[in-house]
């Protein structure tokens, strides 16, 4: 049954190559926009968060007065020494954030030097080239790899804020923060640099911006973090992924972004809907035809179903190659990319409102008559 559903649906498509061509480009065009702003979303989302991300940690611990800011949070790092004995630590490190700018071969370039504590849960995973610094290296640092684009290459010595000289000795990819490029340095350094950029602040290579907990395997997070507050004053502890929406914009984008593709998302439903159902007012002599000489119901309905996901898939695939194209020129001003878990999920999605529209019409389908129908075509 499947498989004449589908010579049927061939054989209309065929008969009506300009019709269905013409729906294929408008399905396109709507998967192109919706994966257009599924793309942004994503790409400043990650923008904006890598830095969090890119940590294997359960738990970030803020002072209270940071209200969840990574680059208000100030901690002194002695508080932390104590908390492998907390039940349900596993280990625990320290992170912190500074605005600065960086002295590359191609010019000035804004950066967040984060100041991380090296073979904890505070330190990047996802190198790509080279090595991570490590405590006590004095003038080492990891950078984002997109400062590649700046003329930076293993080995090379940039300045990071106005005089404080660190060789380059590896690479990291996905680990920005507020769409700035990060820089990663052993803690002192990151000290050294942030009495220099925020002298009101002093030189205090004790006080760190926040501590990242990773919690054993099967531990509850949620008692981890209470435990960890009962035994700490004056700190706030939160799950990762609460310090991530706690980034300034990130709920609001996400929340913004999310509306705008569940209405791209219903607006396919409805136009899929719309197509099918003049399909099937078009053709209705036709499917009555199909009907009379003994084709079941479940036969015709296949052939609409088959056509729809037809279409479905050739937008796809126009929309995905379409935001393709548009995300290798777009300006750095407008990140956009289209990455393979995005497009499996718009993907869904669309398939879900394909369907949904296709049910609109499958009801039509089988309320049609063959003799009533054949009647009214004859007239």
């Amino acid at each position: 049954m499947i498989a004449v559903a589908a010579r049927i649906a061939g054989a209309e498509l065929r008969r009506a190559l300009g019709r269905s061509v013409l729906s294929a480009l408008t399905l396109s065009a709507l998967m192109f926009l919706t994966l257009t702003l599924a793309g942004l979303a994503d790409t400043l989302d990650r923008g904006s968060t890598g830095v969090l991300r890119t940590l294997d940690a359960d738990l970030v611990i803020f002072n209270q007065e940071a209200r969840q800011q990574l680059l208000r949070s100030r901690i002194p790092r002695p508080m932390t020494i104590g908390l492998p004995f907390v039940d349900g630590v596993h280990s625990v490190g320290t992170i912190g954030l500074v605005p600065t700018s960086a002295r590359m071969p191609a010019g000035d370039v804004r950066v967040t030097l984060v100041g991380f504590s090296a073979r904890t849960p505070a330190e990047p995973t996802r190198v790509v080239e080279g090595r991570l610094p490590v405590d006590g290296e004095p003038r080492i640092a990891a950078l984002d790899v997109s400062l590649k684009a700046q003329g930076v290459r293993l080995g090379d010595t940039i300045v990071l804020g106005g005089d404080r000289e660190v060789e380059v000795v590896g690479f990291v990819e996905d680990a920005r923060f507020l769409q700035q490029p990060t820089v990663w340095v052993p803690p002192d350094v990151w000290a050294l640099v942030r009495a220099r950029v925020a002298p009101e602040a002093g030189y205090a290579e004790q006080l760190v911006g926040a501590g990242v907990v990773r919690v054993f395997p099967g531990a509850d997070p949620g008692e981890v973090a209470a435990a960890i507050e009962a035994e700490l004053d004056g700190v706030e502890v939160v799950t990762l992924e609460d310090a991530i929406t706690s980034i300034p914009g990130v709920d609001v984008q996400r929340g913004t972004f999310t509306v705008l593709v569940a209405v791209s998302i219903a607006v396919v439903s409805f136009v899929v809907g719309l197509l099918s159902v003049l399909e099937v007012t078009e053709r209705r002599r036709q499917l009555a035809i199909l009907r009379a000489v003994g084709a079941p119901r479940r036969v015709v309905r296949g052939a609409l179903i088959a056509r729809s996901m037809l279409l479905w898939a050739v937008a796809l695939v126009g929309g995905s190659v379409a935001t393709w194209l548009l995300a290798r020129v777009a300006p750095d001003a407008a990140p956009l990319g289209l990455r393979w878990p995005v497009l499996a999920v718009v993907g869904g999605g669309l398939l879900v409102a394909t369907v949904i529209g296709t049910a609109v019409a499958l009801g039509r389908v089988s309320r049609i008559d063959p003799a009533t129908a054949m009647q009214v075509g004859q007239a």
